[in-house]
């Protein structure tokens, strides 16, 4: 007992002595025991791990875990995209835009969920209707969530038709920004060349740009190409009345 009570007091010496060597101890020494016992108090936590080697360990550990979580997670990615579609298809455009927005938490880099939020909103802009007072503000906010929608799928893919052609009929029959549609229109056309719905829009667009010639030819460019009797009619037909307002004394 007495050896016992003796080797006490000379281990708090000893301990007081090395805080005091720690005390002295350069700013690097001091950052290196805040992350050892800052360690300590993360491992006593259960705190997820931080070094590499740390890290591949709990992966060996959980490495199996961790793959169901992922292939569950993207079960759940691919429920939500299919829902939109379906959502779509049933013409039930709400629905089928939370369920996009749902997918994009998942695939953010995802063209097709852009483009459906897109059509989504610009249908649920002629919901407004319904708001007090017509709902001019709330038509604004959707329509501009489409051109942004539209905009970023664009953005992931250059070459997606479908969204071209939407972001034309935004700009030219919901926005009357018909610059910006025939800007669209031209991306489309430099693809598809001989898309005869594209070349009325295109037309169309160029008609409310004031470019009156140059619509004229689009009119001119569908006779040419549709095989539709009905088509090249109307084409001639709108040509015919722009030549007039061209022309005509």
């Amino acid at each position: 007992m007495k050896r016992i009570k003796t080797a006490a007091p000379a281990l708090v010496a000893l301990a007081l002595a090395a805080l005091s060597s720690l005390a002295s101890c350069s700013s690097e020494d001091d950052n290196f025991l805040t992350r050892m016992f800052d360690l300590d108090a993360r491992g006593r936590k259960g705190a997820p791990p931080s070094s590499i080697e740390e890290m591949r360990e709990a992966i060996k550990t959980y490495g199996d875990e961790l793959e169901k979580t992922v292939a569950a997670n993207d079960k759940v990615a691919m429920y939500w995209r299919l829902l939109s579609v379906k959502y779509m298809d049933k013409k039930m455009y709400g629905p089928a835009l939370e369920a996009a927005r749902k997918a994009l938490t998942f695939y953010p880099d995802n063209a097709g969920l852009y483009y459906v939020v897109g059509i989504c909103s610009g249908y649920m802009a002629k919901t407004a209707a319904a708001e007090d007072g017509g709902g001019a503000a709330e038509r604004e906010r959707w329509l501009a969530t489409a051109e942004s929608a539209f905009l970023q799928s664009v953005e992931l893919d250059p070459r997606n038709l479908k969204t071209l052609y939407a972001l034309g009929v935004l700009y030219s029959f919901e926005l009357e920004r018909y610059e910006d549609a025939v800007s669209a229109m031209e991306r489309y056309l430099a693809i598809s060349t001989k898309d005869v719905d594209a070349f009325f829009l295109l037309a169309r667009s160029l008609y409310g740009a004031g470019r009156l010639q140059e619509a004229a030819d689009a009119y001119g460019k569908i006779m040419d190409i549709t095989k539709l009797a009905e088509k090249r009619e109307l084409a001639g037909e709108n040509r015919k009345r722009i030549m007039d307002e061209l022309y005509a004394p």
